[in-house]
């Protein structure tokens, strides 16, 4: 309890500072006092890697944080010391120039009601950044900023040293979908909302069980090391976030892509279904603060960063996945350039549909584009493939389909051919990502998220053959993992064809069987020969037998917009489960079409939501191969 006297008014200021930055907005987030250091508190580093520090120094003009000191201190100081030893300015400890003096402004909303009434508050700003230093002495680090006559803002650092003796060769990490911006684990993880729930559906939709035990399971339940990783919020790409108006020059921090190009001179892959320009893969080499600069991230592939003086980078190896439309010259290419000669200009081979890019060879750098924006998802290249018509997504920019598409698979198993052909000697990184699990469980569309867990799946299998094929599996960890979750789970299951034979909505919602009622789905059971929804696929291949059973699973999220329920898989391509109704402003309503048979599921999400979003929940790390010890 707090004693009777009177507390002074500065630490009186900081407790409301402090209260004020808990809630649903925040002047600057890793920042709660009037004095901001990045890299903030707690903050992870490698020995020797490369990260920028921006410091500010706020001055609310007004708002609750007002203090009537509407000028920032501009003298502020900065020290830093290893654990044990005498602080030093930062100037003199990494033997670099003091860096000039920045000011500029910025506005916050405080609370909804600010925002609604269109009050924002008016934040004056005193800033320096020292650019690309590093700390190569492991151990525990303070860095003080001192401002405000005396005032205080600790960050505690902690670098880690790198082993002396390198154990693992190659890293294949595969990303169930997005970003890669946390330490350690969860700095080179960045990919796919996959939780424990999804690939236990997975699981149940693709292989048989008989009286409660699985006949066959997933290759990740046969990794042997599963560890779980905490999720948090981070909406940039391997910058931390200031108040600076410009979306480059926020302070950095050198990727694991980077690192190990310039440690190891090793060949470094990217693979993804989705468009290259997003968070995933563009964590492996971008840095801006705005993850929609999608022209700037695909320059960042071919050039690094070019602004400030930062890691030499000479491209990626491999460059697999979607989003043509930022390569081709135009309006949403950097600076209206050609990507696409650009990346030959520099001795990449280009491939624009799957025989292309089985014929390449694995000598060459190799850039592959195969459709407009996302590829296509497993279950529609491989089940409904009438949906690959009409998109207009060819990749040569001609509005034609995008049919020779490659899966994560084909695109996985190249990617390692390649590495394998040109840095057998150095070593490889390969990132590969399953985009599209995340983004069909943004909408809703759990068939076409539990497909693409599937060929994840499956696509892991290959590449540990593939790996055993070129006698590199013992020396090759392979990571699976996710950057986040939804919040997805089953809890029962349905019997479709009682339900669309309902009338009224809560008379279709006793189709829906729990417990004892719930009994098994039917995607594993084969239908008559005579039956066109019964498919096969390649040996060792688990897939479901059929797609659309009449049993199916009672599956949910718990974070939704307003939509129609009916539990069977869409045929006609993937969903949209809400429809604006606003020219003007976004104002989400059931979309009537997407589940004409079911029933008004309400929303649970503000109305300008037209789908899911991102949990909370830790998501699995499984590991295999040299180092699988340090993730469980």
């Amino acid at each position: 309890m707090f004693s009777s006297k009177i507390l002074p008014l500065a630490v009186i200021a900081s407790l409301w500072v402090l209260v004020i930055q808990a809630q649903s907005f925040q002047r600057l987030g890793s920042c709660p006092t009037f004095g901001c250091v990045f890299p903030p508190d707690q903050t992870d580093f490698l020995a020797g890697q490369y990260f920028d520090i921006r410091l500010e120094v706020h001055a609310p003009v007004n708002g609750s944080e007002a203090t009537g000191k509407t000028t920032p201190d501009t003298n502020f100081t900065f020290s830093i010391t290893r654990q044990g030893k005498t602080p030093q300015t930062a100037a003199s400890y990494f033997k670099i120039a003091e860096p000039a003096l920045e000011r500029w402004n910025f506005t916050w909303y405080e609370d909804y009601f600010a925002r609604q009434a269109k009050t924002p508050s008016l934040v004056n700003v005193a800033a320096k950044i020292y650019r690309r230093v590093a700390l190569y002495q492991p151990g525990e680090y303070t860095a003080t900023l001192t401002y405000n006559n005396g005032q205080k803002t600790t960050a505690s650092w902690l670098v880690r040293d790198l082993a002396t003796v390198r154990k693992t060769k190659n890293v294949v990490l595969f990303i169930g979908v997005h970003l890669l911006n946390q330490s350690d684990v969860e700095r080179i993880s960045h990919g796919n909302r996959m939780t424990t729930n999804m690939l236990s559906a997975a699981r149940l939709i693709a292989h048989q069980t008989v009286n409660g035990r699985y006949q066959s399971k997933l290759q990740m339940d046969q990794f042997p090391v599963l560890g779980h990783s905490m999720t948090s919020t981070v909406n940039a790409l391997n910058v931390y976030r200031d108040s600076s108006p410009s979306p480059f020059d926020d302070p950095k921090f050198e990727t694991i892509a980077e690192i190990f190009h310039r440690l190891t001179n090793g060949g470094v892959g990217i693979v993804s279904t989705a468009f290259l320009a997003d968070a995933t893969p563009a964590a492996m080499t971008a840095h801006t603060v705005d993850r929609g600069q999608y022209p700037h991230v695909i320059d960042t592939y071919l050039n690094g960063i070019t602004n400030y003086t930062w890691t030499n980078w000479t491209g990626p190896d491999v460059l697999f996945g979607g989003g043509a439309e930022n390569f081709l010259p135009g309006k949403t290419s950097y600076k209206g350039q050609d990507y696409y000669q650009l990346f030959r200009n520099k001795g990449y081979n280009v491939v624009l549909n799957n025989t292309a890019l089985s014929a390449t060879s694995n000598n060459a750098k190799t850039l592959g584009l195969f459709s407009i924006s996302n590829m296509p998802v497993w279950l529609d290249r491989n089940v409904y493939k009438q949906n690959l018509l009409g998109r207009k997504n060819s990749p040569d920019g001609s509005n034609g389909n995008a049919t020779d598409l490659p899966g994560l698979k084909e695109m996985t198993l190249k990617a390692i051919d390649i590495l394998d052909a040109r840095h057998r000697k150095e070593g490889w990184l390969l990132m590969s990502e399953a985009a599209s699990i995340d983004k069909q469980m943004h909408t809703l569309d759990y068939d076409r998220a539990l497909g693409d867990i599937l060929e994840l799946d499956d696509t892991v299998k290959a590449t540990m053959a593939k790996l055993k094929q070129l006698d590199s599996r013992k020396e090759t960890l392979i990571i699976v993992t996710a950057d986040h979750g939804h919040g997805f789970d089953v809890a029962g299951s349905v019997d479709t064809k009682f339900l669309n034979a309902q009338q009224t909505d809560r008379q279709k919602r006793g189709a829906i069987g729990t417990y004892r009622e719930s009994g098994l789905s039917q995607y594993v059971v084969p239908g008559s020969p005579q039956d066109t929804s019964s498919l096969q696929y390649s040996e060792g291949a688990a897939f479901p037998a059929n797609w659309d059973p009449r049993y199916t699973l009672f599956s949910a999220v718990g974070a939704n917009p307003d939509h129609r329920e009916n539990y069977q898989v869409h045929k006609s391509g993937p969903r949209l489960p809400a429809v604006n109704t606003s020219a003007a402003e976004d104002n989400y309503i059931v979309n009537y079409k997407d589940a004409v048979t079911g029933f008004v599921v309400n929303g649970t999400l503000p109305v300008n939501n037209a789908q899911g979003v991102h949990s909370l929940t830790d998501v699995p790390v499984f590991a295999q191969g040299p180092c699988q010890e340090m993730f469980g």
